[in-house]
């Protein structure tokens, strides 16, 4: 499990929310435990010619006869590696022990909260109790032993041999969970608010005290410390502490906001593409490597005003980069860091894996870093002279956005009270409440933009945010004359202007020594001046060019460099190709006025026949703000089918809708949870896989 496309299948009977899941170790088998206190395990079987999730076992573990349902409530569970027993921790304190697959209950094997007490100081004994077991963690290298950690902060370590505590924690936090460093030297415990603290255990039994207390990232303590051996993959929230502390300009508000910029789903995306699209104004760059290394990560600059007059960034300091070499875990590695001055939101990049080259982009302005040569290539700046709101910085843009409101609710009170006083108060209480209610409408509606109502029209130059960058696009396509083709770079921006520069990159032997140079070769300005949200470049087949990693690596048809090329510039609100090299209008397609219809997102998905291998066709799945999704062929740009998909009201799905390159595609329907969906006839949802 864990290859791309592999999947399985389990229903339960019951309509009870799944609390947690656990793997049997090498079995094939998992346990899932329910919101209604049951056990269930599961075995891979195969039927039809799949293999599907099968419920072989449900369990329901009860108390003595007169016992409280919490002295059996599972809140913790803990398949041994032993593939024999489940250790089952509880809200009473008492850990249960039952046999694997039988679920059967081993009473004489009970851990109990009293038995653990005995090895733990009396003060600490009389001023807590142990509380529910809030994890359960075997030792890495040692099966008798496991870890055991309380709500309270009480974790203790238990010899299953000897049935006793050889080791206790006194933690003073309340405890989330628990994690053991591979080598059983050390662990995490983690709590309530946010901190999380380090332990080791002693071969002597002394009393262990904690290597390290880190608090939230955000409440700036101290330059926080680096916590090797944890996690095979850090996430983003992690890495960015180790890797600087924040300004003393930089408050908690500020950073909460700025987190809630981004969604979950696009940090996974983004750390799968190996950069990091980051709420603290840079740009990670990452390299795979599957041993732990300790190396100093190296920083750049990239100033995007360039020091133009007029302009002044009223926003926070950048964030100060930690000196000195940082150890990281085997997995990916952060090696360079781009920090974009004015510290503003990086809001598109772009990673050209053969060419070693990443481009990034802010509200300011883009750039184009080489990470091979470790050099800042050139920076671009699209602000717009009217664009100062750009340089406000988000929270005095929230303190606008908050005034304006008010101001508008102030106007309808006002308005009401001038209402009531030119009736003379007079008129019944019906007729005035009635009144009253008539202007709540036609006031809300003043101030909404209904989808159906917005009409497409040209935007000025004036607007807010115009420089405000989308879409980063590279291509080796035909730029300057029909005769040569040359690696380029392509932006979009918010006020519908496309920026293309020729680069040039040295030769394999010479990459070291040559630097990457760019030079400006098109600029482009759609005439709505609508966002301009994609940008791709179609072969001379009219196919768009392949990702170039998967043809290096024989997984994609190289492109036809004989035909002429053209582009695709897709705004907001319509779709446009253009010859190349001459940047000359060829055909578009407009989405229609009266429904106020705009894209939302936009990627290219091949779809292939359900019937035959040797057929597959490449088109453009278009979502838009009304949650419709349109299928648009390519080159000739025809509207092939629309399917409703998400509700226009749903805007949090919406934005955090993607693709996949084969026509499937996610989106969130609560924090936690995400709908999957099929565009395509030959890759269904459902699940067919086999595992022998």
């Amino acid at each position: 499990y864990g290859a791309p496309g592999v999947e399985f299948m389990g229903l339960h009977e019951e309509n009870n929310t799944v609390m947690q899941i656990h793997f049997i170790p090498d079995q094939c088998q998992l346990v899932t435990l329910l919101d209604d206190n049951s056990l269930h395990l599961w075995s891979l079987k195969q039927h039809s010619g799949a293999s599907e999730l099968r419920e072989e076992h449900r369990f329901t573990l009860k108390g003595p006869p007169g016992s409280p349902p919490s002295a059996t409530q599972i809140t913790a569970v803990l398949p041994h590696s032993s593939r024999e027993v489940l250790y089952l921790g509880t809200e009473s304190g008492n850990i249960f022990v039952v046999e694997l697959p039988s679920f059967r209950v081993l009473e004489d094997r009970t851990i109990t909260s009293e038995a653990v007490l005995q090895r733990v100081p009396e003060d600490y004994c009389n001023r807590r109790s142990c509380e529910l077991v809030e994890a359960l963690r075997e030792h890495p290298k040692n099966p008798d032993q496991i870890l055991v950690g309380y709500s309270r902060g009480l974790i203790v370590l238990w010899d299953l041999q000897n049935n006793k505590v050889t080791h206790h924690f006194l933690g003073s936090q309340q405890l989330e969970n628990l994690y053991w460093q591979r080598d059983g030297s050390k662990f995490i415990s983690c709590h309530y608010d946010g901190s999380y603290t380090q332990w080791p255990v002693s071969s002597d039994n002394r009393q262990p005290e904690p290597l390290e207390n880190l608090v939230p990232y955000g409440q700036l303590a101290s330059s926080p410390s680096s916590i090797p051996g944890f996690s095979p993959l850090l996430s983003h929230h992690l890495l960015t502490p180790r890797l600087q502390h924040p300004a003393e300009t930089v408050g908690e508000d500020y950073q909460c906001w700025e987190q809630a910029e981004h969604s979950l789903l696009e940090y996974g995306m983004a750390a799968l593409n190996v950069h990091v699209l980051s709420p603290s104004f840079q740009v990670l760059v990452m390299e795979l490597n599957d041993e732990d290394a300790e190396h100093v990560v190296d920083h750049a600059e990239a100033d995007l005003l360039q020091d133009q007059e007029g302009y002044r960034w009223k926003g926070h300091e950048k964030l100060k980069t930690r000196d000195g070499p940082v150890r990281f875990e085997a997995g990916f590695q952060p090696f360079v860091l781009v920090q974009c001055q004015p510290p503003a939101v990086v809001t598109s990049l772009a990673l050209h894996s053969e060419w070693k080259l990443v481009a990034f982009g802010t509200s300011h302005g883009f750039g184009l870093f080489d990470h091979q040569q470790k050099r800042l290539v050139f920076v671009k700046c699209t602000l717009h002279p009217s664009d100062q709101l750009a340089l406000e910085g988000p929270l005095s843009r929230v303190k606008s956005l908050k005034k304006s409101l008010r101001q508008s609710f102030r106007r309808i009170r006002r308005s009401r009270v001038s209402s009531r006083k030119r009736r003379g108060g007079g008129g019944n209480a019906s007729e005035v409440q009635e009144a009253n209610a008539k202007f709540d409408q036609d006031a809300l509606q003043e101030m909404e933009l209904a989808p159906v109502q917005r009409k497409i029209e040209a935007r000025s130059a004036e607007d807010s945010f115009t420089g405000f960058v989308r879409t980063l696009y590279f291509a080796d396509t035909f730029l300057r004359d029909s005769s040569r083709h040359c690696p380029s770079l392509w932006a979009g921006t918010n006020g519908g202007t496309v920026y293309a520069f020729c680069l040039r990159v040295p030769p394999a032997e010479r990459r070291m020594d040559e630097p990457v140079r760019a030079e400006q070769a098109k600029e482009i300005q759609l005439m709505h001046r609508a966002p301009v949200v994609g940008i791709l470049v179609l072969d001379g087949r009219s196919t768009p060019l392949p990702e170039p990693l998967e043809v290096a690596h024989d997984l994609s048809k190289s492109p036809d460099m004989q035909g002429s090329h053209q582009l695709l510039v897709v705004s907001e609100e319509q779709f446009k190709v253009f010859t190349l090299p001459k940047v000359s209008s060829k055909l578009k397609l407009k989405l229609t006025a009266l429904e106020g219809c705009r894209v939302r997102k936009v990627t290219v998905a091949n779809f292939g026949s359900c019937k035959t291998d040797d057929y597959s066709e490449n088109d453009l799945a278009v979502l838009t703000n009304l949650g419709d999704i349109q299928i648009i062929s390519l080159p000739f740009l025809k509207l092939q089918i629309r399917y409703p998909c998400i509700r226009k009201e749903d805007v949090s799905g919406i934005a955090s809708c993607v693709f996949t390159k084969y026509g499937q595609g996610f989106y969130l329907i609560s924090p936690s949870e995400f709908e999957r969906f099929s565009l395509s006839t030959k890759w269904l949802v459902e699940p067919r896989c086999i595992v022998d």
